[in-house]
């Protein structure tokens, strides 16, 4: 087991970053979503035509939470809802030429924001970088 010391390390480590990506800001790369309604927007876009219901629970996400940015989203034309084909009770969702458009311009500026980041760093410690990211995902993703 790690000792105090080596979990506060991870800790910090956790601080920084979240730090250094702009986590705690308001908006999500100088877009007018919060980064949750961002993460919300992507989650519609990589998983097309998903319901409310699996987008909060792919997120881990409250429901009626969840339901707050759908209908946000919904009145500034970012999504459009459907009746389920599966279930009556339900709706599937999809991304419109806005809601599109807007996440085209969150992946280019995340694309951005990683590319800026490694900037500094020679190959052979983007690779590392990389390897360690790789190491991580799968000590803490994958393996589950």
């Amino acid at each position: 087991m790690l000792n105090q010391s080596e979990i506060s390390a991870i800790r910090n480590f956790n601080r920084d970053y979240t730090k250094l990506l702009g986590i705690m800001n308001k908006k999500v790369l100088n877009t007018p979503l919060s980064w949750t309604e961002g993460r919300v927007l992507l989650e519609i876009s990589f998983n097309n035509d998903k319901t409310p219901i699996e987008v909060a629970t792919n997120l881990e996400l409250d429901k009626s939470y969840t339901s707050r940015i759908l209908k946000r989203f919904e009145k500034n034309d970012l999504i459009s809802k459907s009746p389920s084909d599966t279930d009556s009770r339900s709706v599937e969702l999809s991304l419109t030429a806005d809601g599109q458009k807007l996440v085209k311009e969150l992946d280019d500026r995340s694309n951005q924001q990683i590319k800026d980041l490694l900037t500094d760093l020679s190959t052979a410690e983007q690779k590392q970088f990389y390897q360690a990211m790789a190491t991580l995902d799968n000590l803490l993703f994958t393996r589950k």
